[in-house]
């Protein structure tokens, strides 16, 4: 456990670190813009080449990245003006002979300081709540989340508090539970290091010590690997197979405003025999919300136990395999051949029908998309006012600005002719789409100013064909350029840059 220092003495403890300029900047200035192992292993004489400098920041790399035990006096110079004794009663570093060392790791993120556990140093049984530090979930979720101003927020199962921290910066106060005393001791104390003031830290499961409240906006990223039994907190969730990740999804709306978001990271299982996107659906029928999956990743049983195993687990060869085949076989016996990996998204709406809409991720997503998810959802929200083709018809569309249209060329009696045509997306959710050439004329005429019927209307004319027999076919990929948001209806606008 950290001790909650005062306010001054915390300030003047990251002054320390912005000075050295152990800053996002900072960092990637020096190490590069590499993902840093939650164990160093077998990379740390590259690390200690990186670092060899021998400047304060580099200092501090050592020590509070990678573990790296540091000489006594040069320890006192770089954590100047602070006194040693401080850090100590923090629980920050320890003094062991002539050496500082350190159980915790300090990371940037956002302009964030965050202090958490050094999964090499955890005492025998700690590790059971582990105090994680970022993965790849961590920013997955931080740059999914909407980031429009709100009241009132939840983050569930905190951790060390960085979606409380990001969130805390447009809400008016987030609330933050977690089950593990740990985890709650570790973000307050980042809150005091980062002096965020407006959460308040609940100890609890899930949604039970904020019953009966609603919430703007619900954040969660969920202890959501597929395991056959609970070892760790940040990880495992107790529960069989992805029941865990649906329970959350069945309860969230009760506490979300009218318009409010749910949004989580999230994995699901693939069952023999079914349609996993016709069984995720049914986790969400009922429940009020409009809602939005994203799939990114996809892995076989055997290599999903493989992967987990083998970033998580840190025992002896043996144990490894024992694990593995643990897992395997409650695989096997569970009837689960795939589980898949994802984002997801839920607004509370009070409407009379609501839409679900699963689907692969862009291969590309450039940073923060959450102004590209909300936009996303004024989309889906037009597409189902516009179910009837002749309301839809009598809609002016346009490009959106961000569309770009890639042409490939080959060289056919004695001119180029197009081969092939690509649209994409410059920004955000990076969405690619193949088209033909009456694809491509039919988008040229989608300039704001004409409506659908006028614009196909002129395609008809110009290709000699009869407007009545393509209308279908068309209003087909129009609804399609729309939710992925090639085409926008003239009144909606991209996020700015």
């Amino acid at each position: 456990m950290l001790t909650l220092l005062e306010t001054e003495e915390l300030q003047a403890i990251r002054k320390v670190f912005a000075q050295a300029g152990y800053t996002d900047e900072g960092l990637l200035e020096t190490l590069g813009p590499i993902s840093l192992p939650s164990r160093t292993g077998r990379d740390l004489p590259h690390f200690l080449r990186l670092t060899r400098r021998g400047r304060p920041l580099d200092t501090l790399i050592r020590l509070f990245l990678f573990s790296v035990p540091v000489e006594l006096e040069t320890a006192r110079q770089v954590l100047e003006p602070v006194p040693l004794d401080t850090w100590v009663r923090a629980g920050l570093i320890a003094v062991r002979d002539s050496q500082v060392v350190t159980p915790i790791k300090v990371m940037c993120f956002r302009g964030l300081l965050l202090v958490v556990d050094q999964p090499d140093l955890l005492e025998d049984g700690a590790q059971t709540e582990m105090v994680m530090g970022l993965t790849a979930c961590t920013v997955a979720l931080a740059d999914f989340t909407l980031r429009r101003p709100v009241s009132r927020t939840l983050d569930l199962g905190t951790g060390c508090g960085v979606q409380a921290f990001l969130a805390a910066r447009h809400s008016q106060q987030v609330w933050a539970t977690d089950r593990g005393p740990r985890c709650l001791n570790y973000a307050s104390f980042n809150a005091r290091l980062n002096s965020v003031s407006n959460i308040e830290f609940l100890e609890g499961d899930t949604f039970e010590p904020v019953r009966g409240r609603r919430f703007d906006l619900v954040l969660f990223n969920t202890p959501f690997a597929i395991t056959p039994s609970f070892r760790y907190l940040y990880r495992d969730s107790g529960m069989e197979g992805d029941q865990y990740c649906r329970r959350i999804v069945r309860e969230a709306p009760q506490y979300l405003e009218e318009g409010g978001f749910c949004q989580i990271t999230c994995d699901w299982v693939h069952l023999t025999g079914q349609d996993w996107k016709e069984r995720l659906a049914g986790w969400f029928e009922g429940t009020g919300c409009d809602v939005w999956v994203m799939r990114t990743d996809t892995h076989d049983a055997a290599g999903y136990a493989q992967m987990w195993v083998r970033d998580t687990e840190f025992g002896s060869p043996e144990e490894a395999a024992r694990l593995y085949e643990d897992w395997v076989s409650y695989y096997d016996c569970k009837g689960i051949e795939a589980i898949s990996s994802g984002v997801l998204a839920m607004r509370r709406s009070s409407g009379p029908s609501h839409w679900v809409r699963i689907e692969d991720a862009p291969e590309s997503m450039s940073g923060r998309v959450g102004d590209y998810v909300e936009l996303g959802f004024k989309l889906g929200d037009f597409l189902e006012a516009m179910k009837d083709d002749r309301k839809l018809l009598e809609q002016s569309i346009r490009l959106s600005p961000e569309l770009r249209l890639n042409q490939q060329c080959e060289w056919s009696e004695g001119t180029w002719r197009i081969v092939s045509a690509q649209l994409r997306l410059t920004r955000g959710l990076q969405y690619v789409g193949n088209v033909d050439r009456n694809a491509v004329n039919l988008i040229t005429r989608c300039d704001g100013r004409r409506t659908l019927c006028e614009a196909l209307a002129q395609l008809a004319a110009a290709v000699g064909a009869d407007v009545e027999k393509i209308t279908p076919d068309c209003l087909t990929l129009v609804r399609h350029l729309i939710q992925r948001g090639f085409l926008l209806p003239s009144e909606k606008q991209p996020p700015p840059s």
